[in-house]
């Protein structure tokens, strides 16, 4: 070839793309590091005994040729305008968390809207147990099936933290779907186009994006009230680019059920970045405050530096 371009890089380990490569007169491969890296999640969990093991084993990922690009070829570049997110509070965590603030965001003329932003949505008698959440899946499936009556207009896609919570949702949706002629009409308007609406865990939402996005957070309180510090994938090394990916998928709206307050997740300071990461974003989301200030220690210099702060 005379030039191949690798889109999603981060996702393609080197020995899927070194063929191409070896074939091209030039190559360009882009791909973000903050996103999903090759992974054998799915090579591992045909049957699916205990999904819980994903805590131990979903650190088995392989390095992408994202990896070996941003080695060989120096300096990186970095492609900063950040285009899909209609209103800044959709973007706003990741800049931080994720990308040093130095993100390019086009802000929104509408500070607060019901149509545009991050939502939090409390099930506060959600129960976690057998790697689901009956109570949850059912909230979300209720405003999944109001969102198609009311705002047909716009694209949907529903997100999971487990296979397991998905496979619960996609079995309860398919039911009441037969019965809802105004879902059927979405679906079958939604399917005609380039967005049709989903159902997915997070580890193949990458890629995808659409006006608003639902996330059932799954993980909660066992019917004891107890909850156990186990949050899957979300623990493993690469946890904060599954969380990354998941929290940037909408354009418009993106509503959080959850069944777990921030304050109920325990971390110390051997906790992963991905269940760092989770606990402050459910916390963004609950209370809309992304804390951005930085505090050096110094003194303040002045008492205007105080009414600043």
């Amino acid at each position: 070839f005379d030039l191949v371009i690798m889109d999603e890089a981060s996702q393609l380990k080197p020995e899927d793309a070194i063929g191409a490569i070896c074939r091209a007169k030039q190559v360009v491969i882009v791909g973000d590091p903050m996103q999903l890296p090759p992974t054998r999640f799915f090579e591992r969990i045909g049957d699916e005994e205990d999904l819980e093991e994903e805590d131990a084993h979903v650190a088995d990922e392989a390095e992408s040729i994202l990896d070996l690009a941003q080695q060989v070829y120096k300096p990186t570049r970095m492609l900063r305008w950040h285009y899909r997110s209609r209103h800044g509070s959709l973007i706003a965590f990741s800049n931080k968390e994720f990308y040093h603030n130095q993100l390019v965001i086009f802000p929104s003329p509408i500070p607060k809207s019901s149509e545009y932003g991050v939502k939090f949505v409390h099930v506060s008698n959600g129960v976690y147990e057998n790697h689901r959440n009956i109570i949850e899946a059912r909230r979300v499936i209720d405003a999944a099936f109001q969102h198609m009556r009311h705002r047909p207009h716009e694209s949907l896609g529903i997100v999971t933290l487990n296979i397991v919570q998905r496979e619960l949702i996609e079995n309860e949706f398919e039911k009441r779907l037969k019965t809802d002629p105004h879902a059927l009409r979405f679906i079958t308007a939604h399917d005609k186009g380039l967005e049709p609406l989903f159902i997915k865990n997070l580890e193949n939402v990458q890629g995808d994006e659409r006006d608003v996005i639902y996330i059932s957070v799954t993980y909660g309180p066992d019917r004891y009230g107890r909850v156990f510090q186990r949050f899957g994938p979300i623990n493993g090394p690469a946890g904060h680019r599954r969380l990354n990916v998941l929290i940037t998928r909408a354009r418009k709206r993106l509503v959080v059920f959850s069944s777990i307050l921030p304050e109920q997740i325990v971390i110390n300071p051997e906790s992963s970045w991905g269940l760092r990461a989770l606990k402050a974003y459910l916390t963004y989301a609950h209370t809309g405050v992304l804390d951005q200030a930085t505090f050096t220690g110094r003194e303040p210099g002045s008492d205007f530096e105080i009414e600043v702060a």
